[in-house]
C-alpha cells in the first residue's frame, strides 16, 4: 500500500520516464513573482497575479488548452467574463510564463507537474486498454512477447485508491489518479468538504469521469475533534453560503454535531495590533500558570507571515518569556513552545486551545477582494468564501476552548453581537487575570 501527498505521486510518475526534466518547482510566493514579472516585461497590468495564476491552473491546465483555438473554446463557469480579445492578452501571458519557466536553470510548478502526470498516466492506460482489447480479440491468452516488447507488463498502476482532503486537489491531480486506476467496483473512495476547500480548486468530479452520486455517497455528520460549542461557532462562520458538493450538486452542515461539550468561545477587542498581541501572551501565559496547559497543545493563527514573526517575538520577550515556534510547511520548526502559523498551516492539525487573531475587517476577508466587487463579482463571491472556509478550518481546529481577537472593527464574518460581547483587551494589560472558567 502505498501512501503519498499527491504531487509526490504526480513527480514520481514524471520522473519514471527517461529523459525528462522537471526542473525545479517554484514555491507559491516565487510562482506568484514570476507572475508581477511576466506582466510587467508585458506592460499588462489589467488582471494580477492571483487571477492568472488560477486561470493557468483551473482553466488551461484542467482543460489541457494547449493552444489558443483551445483556450478560447474553454469553459470558464464561475471564473467571470472574458471577451475574446481579452482571452488573447491572456494566452499571451501564459506563454510568456511557459517561456520564463523554459529559461536555464529551468524551473517548474506542482500545478505543470501534476498535469504532465496526468497526460502521462492517460496515455499508459490507453495502452492498457488497447492491449486488453487485443488480447480479447485473440481468445483471451497471455501474450507474452507482445507485452515484453512493451519493456513492461502493461496493466494499471493501481487496483484501489483511496483520498482524503479531496476538496484540495487540482482538475490535473484527478485526471492522473483517474487514469491510474480502471473504472469498477470500489476504484476511487474520497473523503472531502467544500466547506474546508482553502484553496482556489473547484472541480466537478462527474466531468472527470469520477461519479460521487446516488448510492455511492454517504454524508458524515458527527465530528469528534472539537466541543459542540466551538463547532457551533465555526459553523456560523459559513452560514447562508453556497457550498458544492465536489460536484454539481450542493450541500450545507445541517445535522453536522459533536459528541463533545465545553466551553463556550471568548472574543477579545483591542484598539491596535500591537494590544491585541500582548493580550494574547498575558491569555496563553494565564492558561499555562494557572490550569497547566502545556505551550506546545496551544497554537495562535495569525494572518500571514510577517503577523507570525511579530507574534513570536511578543511571546519570547519580557515580561512574557514564552517558548514559541512558528509552523513551517512541514510542521513546528522545533517541539517546544506555542505554536504560531497562519490559517492554511493550521490545515489538518488540532490542539487543546487555538487563539484566532487579527480577525478584524479588513484582514479577513482581505481588503483587497473590494476591488472585484463591482468588476468581477463572481470572483468577489469566491474569494469571499474561500476566506471563510479557511477561517472555519482554524476555528475547528480547537478541541477544548476558542479564542477569537481582533483590532479595529471585528470581521464581518463574527457573530453580530461579537464587538458588544467581547472583553477588552486593554483590561489585560495592567496585570488583572482574565477570565477563563477552565480548569482543563
Amino acid at each position: 500500500m502505498d501512501i503519498k501527498h499527491v504531487d509526490r505521486l504526480a513527480r514520481e510518475v514524471v520522473e519514471q520516464h527517461p529523459g525528462t526534466d522537471l526542473g525545479r518547482p517554484l514555491d507559491d510566493t516565487a510562482a506568484m513573482n514570476l507572475w508581477h514579472t511576466v506582466c510587467t516585461e508585458a506592460g499588462e497590468y489589467t488582471w494580477d497575479a492571483d487571477f492568472l495564476d488560477a486561470e493557468f491552473k483551473h482553466v488551461v491546465l484542467a482543460q489541457g488548452c494547449g493552444t489558443l483555438p483551445a483556450y478560447l473554446r474553454a469553459d470558464r463557469e464561475g471564473r467571470g467574463r472574458l471577451q475574446r480579445a481579452e482571452r488573447v492578452a491572456v494566452w499571451q501571458l501564459v506563454e510568456a510564463y511557459r517561456a520564463r519557466l523554459a529559461e536555464p536553470p529551468s524551473h517548474t510548478t506542482h500545478a505543470l507537474i501534476a498535469d504532465r502526470a496526468a497526460n502521462l498516466e492517460a496515455h499508459h492506460m490507453a495502452r492498457v486498454a488497447e492491449q486488453a482489447r487485443y488480447k480479447e480479440e485473440h481468445g483471451g491468452v497471455d501474450l507474452i512477447h507482445r507485452e515484453a516488447g512493451s519493456g513492461m507488463w502493461l496493466k494499471p498502476r493501481y487496483r484501489h485508491i483511496v483520498v482524503d482532503e479531496a476538496q484540495d486537489l487540482s482538475a490535473a491531480h484527478w485526471r492522473m489518479l483517474r487514469a491510474m486506476v480502471p473504472k469498477g467496483l470500489d476504484d476511487i473512495f474520497l473523503v472531502g468538504d467544500a466547506h474546508q476547500r482553502i484553496y482556489a480548486h473547484r472541480v466537478v468530479l462527474g466531468r472527470l469521469g469520477i461519479h460521487t452520486r446516488g448510492r455511492a455517497s454517504r454524508r458524515l455528520t458527527l465530528n469528534y475533534r472539537t466541543t459542540r460549542q466551538i463547532l457551533g461557532s465555526a459553523t456560523g462562520l459559513v452560514a447562508g453560503e453556497r457550498f458544492d458538493d465536489l460536484d454539481d450538486e450542493t450541500d450545507d452542515l445541517t445535522g453536522y454535531r459533536s459528541v463533545l461539550t465545553g466551553l463556550a468561545p471568548q472574543f477579545w477587542r483591542a484598539p491596535d495590533h500591537q494590544t491585541e498581541m500582548r493580550a494574547v501572551a498575558s491569555l496563553i501565559a494565564e492558561r499555562h500558570e494557572r490550569h497547566g496547559t502545556p505551550y506546545e497543545a496551544m497554537a495562535v493563527s495569525v494572518p500571514d507571515g510577517d503577523a507570525a514573526a511579530r507574534m513570536a517575538f511578543t511571546l519570547q520577550s519580557p515580561p512574557y518569556r514564552i517558548p514559541a515556534c512558528e509552523l513551517g510547511k512541514d510542521g513546528p520548526r522545533s517541539p517546544d513552545g506555542v505554536r504560531i502559523g497562519t490559517r492554511y498551516r493550521f490545515k489538518g492539525l488540532e490542539f487543546q486551545r487555538v487563539f484566532l487573531t487579527g480577525v478584524s475587517e479588513g484582514q479577513i476577508p482581505h481588503q483587497r477582494i473590494e476591488a472585484h466587487r463591482i468588476s468581477d463579482p463572481s470572483r468577489y463571491r469566491q474569494e469571499e468564501q474561500r476566506a471563510r472556509s479557511v477561517l472555519f478550518v482554524a476555528a475547528t481546529r480547537a478541541r477544548d476552548e476558542l479564542v477569537v481577537t481582533w483590532n479595529g472593527r471585528p470581521s464581518r464574518f463574527l457573530p453580530d453581537d461579537a464587538a458588544r460581547t467581547a472583553y477588552s483587551a486593554g483590561e489585560l494589560l495592567p496585570g488583572d487575570g482574565p477570565p477563563s472558567a477552565s480548569a482543563a
